[in-house]
């Protein structure tokens, strides 16, 4: 099976249009732990949700650069690309649209145009750098709204058929949020997933705040090109 022949509904689409509002408020309504400082330059801290054994880490840098800036590489971190300063090379990882409005408003984002709100969806395999830890795998929905000075984005995996040789992780809650501020912006993120397979829950908690390596490279890799 290939990623091609994972077909998602124009239910999915709504689905992630009618829970973006609560998936953004939920990261208020847990636990939060004490702000720490990750790399010099993030501002991180770990939340926690009683009722799920695995948690969450939100981390926020300032980027000298423009709201449009920010979002068209926080999008480009969702397409493979093996020259990319901003993530890994993967075995796959392709984005798919649910209609041509999504596919044209989204290209708009990453060329830094104007655009309307969009959803769109992803299927990501990545290969494990060990032989020992399973190959993983997720397919998830990305809604994304705009407002004054501000841009949110939420991602939630939702059910597929499964992808030989691949463990299923689960996308609980991923968002970003981008906001003007001056000369500068503020990107925050937040993430709650469930890696799947036998990670120890106690083992990876502890080793939450390198995910925030995702926004610190976004920051160094924008304002290295400035």
């Amino acid at each position: 099976m290939s990623a091609q022949e994972i077909n998602l509904s124009m239910e999915h689409r709504q689905n992630a249009v009618s829970n973006f509002d609560s998936m953004i408020e939920y990261v208020s309504k847990i636990e939060q732990g004490k702000e720490r400082t990750y790399k010099k330059i993030c501002t991180v801290k770990t939340l926690v949700d009683k009722s799920i054994k695995w948690h969450g880490i939100y981390g926020r840098v300032n980027i000298s650069a423009t709201l449009p800036r920010v979002l068209s590489e926080v999008l480009q971190t969702f397409k493979t690309d093996p020259n990319s300063k901003i993530q890994q090379p993967t075995d796959t990882s392709l984005i798919h649209f649910f209609t041509k409005s999504d596919e044209t408003n989204y290209y708009s984002a990453v060329q830094q145009k104007p655009f309307s709100d969009f959803v769109i969806w992803i299927h990501n395999c990545v290969k494990s750098p060990v032989p020992f830890v399973a190959n993983r795998d997720a397919v998830a929905v990305i809604a994304v709204k705009q407002s004054l000075n501000k841009c949110s984005l939420t991602m939630q995996s939702v059910r597929a058929p499964s992808f030989p040789n691949h463990t299923r992780s689960e996308i609980k809650n991923l968002n970003y949020i981008v906001e003007q501020k001056g000369d500068e912006s503020v990107l925050s993120w937040f993430l709650l997933c469930d890696p799947g397979g036998l990670v120890p829950a106690v083992a990876y908690n502890m080793v939450l705040d390198s995910r925030n390596d995702v926004i610190v490279n976004i920051k160094n890799y924008i304002e290295s090109q400035e």
